[in-house]
């Protein structure tokens, strides 16, 4: 039985291998340093390590789990992918913690590549933790544990008989109940910047306290995905979480050096996409909402500074979907998805010589290109005007926006999305790729320009109030519209649509598209289908009544 069901088991693993290719990289020594921190709290418990024995009570289970320094021979690189991926059905072998991100399984399978290779002190050298810094806190689990939800991946039936909690028993807790730094710094190093994995994992030291502690959060209840921190944050109580936030938070940044100089010719490749976006595809440039003030707005995190292979590898599992987020709303699967190989390569190594921010300091801002107003006058009148009438202030019915309202670094990101059929209009679509994208810069450049007058349609509109628009709804997890759509949220992230003043006819027609598309709509930066979809019909219509009804938001200098 043992024969048959091993070789049934060999012979499922090669077949699923077929169809995976293992990435170049496989034998950086930060991947395998990585990979050894999660073998060692986890996988050495049942299948040892070089010249140490296996665990007594492993060796009663049936079946056996394998001594693997012995035994990883008859594998190849790919066969491994499949077995940690994927875990071997009806015995102790388990799956990965989640079956949405494959970086992580790699750096596991390139340690398991070299483990045969080493011996006792080689191994136990890699897998030591380093000690904390002294001013490191010592923050036990505590005696009144308050338990939240925990990740649920593989949440199955019948759910009653598991607990799907945090803080949880690990297979290795023995650090994290009295000295989580101690066991943080195995990968991020004791000065939290990453060098103990070579960058693999990331530099801690550049977020503030807000956003370490929503990333722990997020990894403990499973909207983040990641299979060596969602094990680790789920062992965490909420006490040690806001610890590990304050004490990262507080370190002096660090900028990992890369081990190598990237070509300046990459760097400034990326340098463009990060200041300029990639017009062709709608990508807007990362600067907008990284390392500036839309980062207050988009709860983007900081990214100057942060390592060149953390960056690669993150924006690779943003385009392939399934990375999970840190917030209620995450863009980027979108923005990447349009991003090649190059384009990842680019802006990790760009970013990675950018000298690292904190407390509001801003670094390079985003540019815009500079249109000529004269000719952007002429488009507008001979192009722009066939539908959005009197003057650009749209028809009486209100059924076309009014685009006065609007500053240049909208415009121009919203007719390249048309272009792009990232927001789809047909008639729009039609309409910009009959211009160039110098003729769209000088629409933008000219529109600018305009001073801001409310839409024809809101003439006699009458006003209407709305708590949702000011206060937004907790319980359903609506936020304030002026949260954003206020002056300063505009000025701050310039690519938020000025609403004021907007005729509520379009403004409705607008809010019931994005309720009827739900949480599924897939464009960039886009937040809205998923809070529309929430409103009801009454709620939306007294939001365009609201809207319409304010005096539009003046342009400011900047943009």
């Amino acid at each position: 039985m043992r024969h048959f069901l091993h070789f049934t088991f060999k012979r499922s693993v090669a077949s699923s291998a077929r169809y995976v290719e293992a990435p170049k990289d496989l034998s950086s020594a930060g991947r395998v340093q990585l990979g050894a921190r999660q073998y060692h709290m986890v996988c050495a418990n049942c299948h040892g390590a070089p010249n140490i024995g296996q665990s007594a009570v492993a060796l009663s289970m049936s079946p056996r789990p394998q001594y693997l320094p012995r035994v990883l021979d008859q594998f190849s690189d790919e066969d491994l992918f499949v077995i940690v991926q994927n875990g071997v059905k009806f015995s102790a072998m388990p799956s990965w913690p989640n079956s949405t991100r494959d970086d992580a399984v790699w750096s596991m399978v390139a340690f398991l590549r070299q483990l045969p290779k080493m011996d006792a002190k080689t191994y136990l050298d890699m897998t030591a933790s380093p000690l904390a810094p002294e001013m490191a806190p010592v923050t036990p689990l505590g005696d009144q544990i308050a338990l939240r939800p925990s990740s649920a991946d593989r949440a199955a039936p019948p759910v009653e008989e598991f607990l799907y909690a945090a803080p949880a028993i690990g297979f290795s807790d023995r650090v994290p109940r009295t000295h989580p730094v101690a066991l943080c710094a195995g990968c991020h190093g004791k000065d939290g910047d990453g060098s103990a994995t070579g960058g693999e994992a990331p530099n801690l030291t550049l977020h503030d306290s807000d956003y370490l502690r929503a990333a722990l959060e997020a990894y403990s209840n499973g909207t983040r995905k990641s299979g060596f921190m969602q094990e680790i944050a789920s062992q965490l109580s909420i006490e040690q979480v806001s610890a590990l936030a304050d004490y990262y938070a507080a370190l002096p940044m660090r900028k990992l050096q890369a081990a190598t100089q990237p070509d300046p010719a990459l760097i400034k490749r990326g340098e463009t996409i990060a200041l300029q976006g990639i017009k062709e595809n709608a990508a807007p440039a990362c600067a907008n909402c990284h390392e500036s003030r839309g980062s207050e707005l988009s709860g983007a995190p900081r990214i100057a500074g942060q390592s060149e292979v953390y960056l690669r590898r993150q924006l690779t599992a943003m385009r392939r979907g399934g990375r999970g987020s840190t917030g209620t709303w995450n863009p980027m699967p979108a923005e990447a998805h349009d991003l090649s190989n190059d384009d990842i390569a680019a802006l990790a190594a760009y970013y990675a010589t950018q000298e690292p921010t904190k407390g509001g300091t801003q670094t390079a801002a985003a540019t815009w290109p500079t249109g000529d107003v004269e000719r952007g006058q002429a488009v507008v009148t001979n192009v722009c005007k066939r539908c959005h009438l009197n003057e650009g202030r749209g028809d009486s019915i209100g059924t076309v926006p009014d685009i006065t309202l609007h500053a240049k670094p909208y415009i121009l990101q919203t007719l390249y999305a048309f272009r792009a059929r990232i927001r789809e209009n047909n008639q729009m679509l039609e309409t910009t790729r009959e211009l160039s994208y110098a003729d769209i810069a000088d629409v933008a450049e000219y529109l600018g320009t305009l001073p801001p007058e409310k839409a024809i349609a809101t003439v006699s509109a009458a006003p209407r109030e709305s708590t949702i628009a000011e206060k937004g709804d907790n319980g359903r997890g609506i936020p304030a519209c002026l949260s954003c759509h206020d002056a300063k949220g505009v000025t701050a992230l310039p690519l938020i649509p000025r609403l004021q003043g907007q005729s509520p006819v379009y403004l409705k027609a607008r809010l019931d598209l994005f309720a009827s598309i739900g949480e599924y709509d897939f464009s960039s930066l886009n937040p809205m289908p998923a809070i529309a979809s929430k409103l009801t019909a009454e709620e939306r219509a007294d939001l365009a009544a609201y809207f319409a009804a304010q005096t539009p938001l003046a342009k400011s200098a900047e943009h």
